[in-house]
């Protein structure tokens, strides 16, 4: 909800849509993710124990889901961008191996993971391509 007005702070226009699908497709889409908060246990410890087993399994389907359906609004030659708050495998890289293997035509650029050991949050971000 606060998307325009971060946005215009940083001095980026956006442009939101209930249905990205009819606007054509796009040189970049950022997945930014529901996840676990496991990055931000540091500051929020509380959150470690709201997470459970079956949680996290809601959490990576939705995030699988995601992934499946913001693929084709990739533009030839575009990329997605899959991001997290999270310090867990299973929703970062692992998320994107699975997504790899349902989806072929698509390639990892590049990933990476910032832990909170620097006194900031977790986070994990990968870049995708289709081949």
């Amino acid at each position: 909800r606060d998307l325009p007005q971060r946005a215009a702070r940083a001095g980026a226009e956006v442009a939101l849509t209930e249905t990205p699908e009819a606007e054509g497709r796009f040189d970049l889409v950022l997945a930014d993710v529901p996840c676990s908060g496991s990055g931000s246990w540091r500051r929020d410890p509380e959150g470690k124990w709201a997470l459970t087993e079956e949680r996290l399994r809601a959490i990576l389907v939705t995030q699988a889901g995601i992934l499946d359906c913001t693929a084709p609004l990739v533009a030839p030659g575009g990329a997605l961008a899959y991001a997290t708050c999270s310090i867990l495998d299973r929703e970062n890289h692992a998320q994107i191996a699975a997504f790899l293997d349902r989806r072929r035509d698509w390639q990892l650029e590049s990933e990476r993971r910032f832990l909170p050991t620097s006194g900031g949050d977790g986070f994990y971000s990968a870049i995708l391509t289709r081949k």
